[in-house]
């Protein structure tokens, strides 16, 4: 090897190193000036839809479909007591009152969707069906009051207390 030849190899490599950096620093501010990192951008966009409504005697519930990932989707109902409003990215200023995934099971369908009081709210139970012709889309799930509905642990396996918190005797 020359003399001042680890010097030159040093140089290339160095000079290769802060190429890279430079780039990618180029790329980062790039994508921030198109506005990737601001909160009107989200990288997945979930599928979020409000599939029906129950009328109370003073108040309207509302059910939401949500569907959440990229190659592994999974997909819920949540309750909500206000009608939400989502941003671009899914995420909604108002909190569900409960919310419970959608179960992935062969030959199994979504019957309807059970609304219930418990002593911690109002809770979510999903019912489910073999029956091809009881069975329906999820986003055309029903929402039903389901106070005079015993609860089936094959439909829902979330155990929780059903007791009447209205205050009636």
């Amino acid at each position: 090897m020359k003399p001042g030849t680890s010097k030159a190899i040093r140089w290339v490599v160095g000079l290769f190193t802060a190429a890279i950096l430079l780039g990618a620093c180029g790329l980062l501010t790039m994508a921030y000036m198109m506005g990737a990192f601001s909160e009107n951008r989200c990288w997945i966009a979930p599928h979020v839809e409000v599939v029906d409504e129950l009328r109370l005697d003073d108040q309207t519930l509302y059910l939401v479909y949500r569907v959440i990932g990229f190659e592994e989707k999974v997909a819920y109902y949540e309750l909500y007591a206000t009608l939400p409003s989502f941003s671009v990215c899914g995420d909604s200023k108002d909190e569900p009152l409960d919310g419970d995934d959608i179960r992935d099971e062969k030959g199994t369908m979504v019957k309807d969707v059970l609304v219930r009081n418990t002593k911690r709210g109002k809770k979510l139970e999903i019912r489910y069906t073999r029956q091809a012709d009881e069975g329906v889309e999820p986003t055309q799930a029903k929402l039903i009051l389901g106070d005079a509905v015993e609860p089936n642990p094959e439909d829902n396996p979330r155990s929780w207390d059903t007791e009447d918190t209205t205050g009636a005797d």
